[in-house]
């Protein structure tokens, strides 16, 4: 009877070890799963951080850019073009002066267009830079200026149709990105994709602003070295700072189209 019991004690004991042993090994492995998902987690919150700090960086470097477009454009603006008006005035008066040589004409002729050619093209820099149009008048006039000067190139037949209203594209910083995206885009067919039209679409879709772009260019296979080239990054980072999602078309021989769809100014 005694051997018996004994018998069963150490059954028992066995058993009780061996839960003890199991339950210690499910204990390490709960503890080294928790481990591996806080570490996992920890690292994808670094990286979310990292790529937040990034898009921050980039933000922050397209401000810097449009303070220094405005900085500079008002400089040719106040004092470039200010100063050629005073020396096409101070020519002018020049011209009326006594002294008369076999050349003198010709001379007044070429420094006359040279001052003229040198004030338009400050000018249009300025433009460029910081459109008035856009800050006075808005997005739809501002594009329908910017085709304009597209289609006096010669290069290309541009097309822009929209069905909204300034107050339904938003504040000043939407219709400045929207803006710079457009101008990129179009530079982007102008030096490389060999198209001869161009159509600009912007409309509204139940709550939705919807910009679509497209040309009959040569088009390209969208790797990262050629997106980055063609400032296409700078085009998203835009997108990005007013919350616009994009989705781009494009291969060899089918042209180029971008879309970006965008909340609507409530």
């Amino acid at each position: 009877m005694e051997s018996n019991l004994s018998s069963s004690e150490i059954i028992l004991f066995t058993a009780v070890g061996v839960l003890i042993m199991v339950a210690l090994a499910l204990v390490m492995v709960s503890y080294s799963i928790q481990a591996k998902r806080k570490i996992l987690t920890q690292r994808m919150e670094a990286q979310t951080l990292q790529l937040q700090h990034q898009q921050e960086l980039l933000e922050g470097n397209l401000v810097v850019q449009e303070a220094e477009r405005q900085r500079i454009a008002a400089q040719l603006h106040d004092d470039v073009c200010s100063k050629l008006g005073v020396l096409h005035l101070t020519f002018h008066r020049l011209q009326r002066t006594q002294i008369k040589t076999p050349d003198y004409s010709d001379m007044c002729i070429e420094i006359d267009g040279l001052i003229n050619i040198t004030l338009e093209t400050a000018r249009r820099i300025s433009h460029e830079l910081v459109p008035p149009t856009l800050e006075g008048f808005g997005l739809l006039v501002a594009l329908n200026e910017l085709c304009d000067q597209i289609r006096k190139t010669g290069k290309v037949a541009v097309e822009f149709n929209y069905s909204v209203t300034r107050a339904e594209i938003g504040d000043v910083n939407t219709e400045l990105n929207l803006f710079r995206v457009v101008q990129e885009l179009a530079n982007n067919s102008l030096k490389y994709s060999k198209a001869d039209t161009i159509q600009i679409d912007l409309s509204k879709q139940d709550d939705l602003l919807k910009l679509s772009y497209r040309d009959n260019g040569v088009g390209f296979k969208p790797d990262k070295t050629i997106s980055r080239g063609l400032g296409l990054k700078n085009v998203e980072n835009r997108a990005k700072m007013i919350q616009a999602h994009t989705n781009m078309h494009t291969a060899p021989g089918k042209g180029f189209e971008m879309e970006f769809t965008l909340p609507a100014a409530a």
